[in-house]
């Protein structure tokens, strides 16, 4: 017989700390790019891009050890 259990969750201050940090990494983006653009614009981009993906990268990780069994 099976145990019914609870469904795996992300907590609310998880939630919460998952959208500051991508609150930071787009500011940090936008910041990037706009320091960037008159020195290279190609370096602009990659510097725009740089952030977003820590930022989806430190998310992952949060969602990983919040839904672990």
């Amino acid at each position: 017989m099976t145990d019914p259990t609870n469904p795996r969750r992300i907590s609310r201050p998880r939630i919460i700390l998952m959208v500051a940090i991508d609150v930071v990494a787009v500011a940090i983006a936008i910041a990037l790019y706009m320091w960037l653009l008159p020195r290279d614009p190609d370096a602009a981009v990659l510097g725009a891009i740089s952030p977003l993906v820590f930022g989806a990268f430190f998310n992952l990780v949060i969602a990983l050890v919040s839904l672990k069994p």
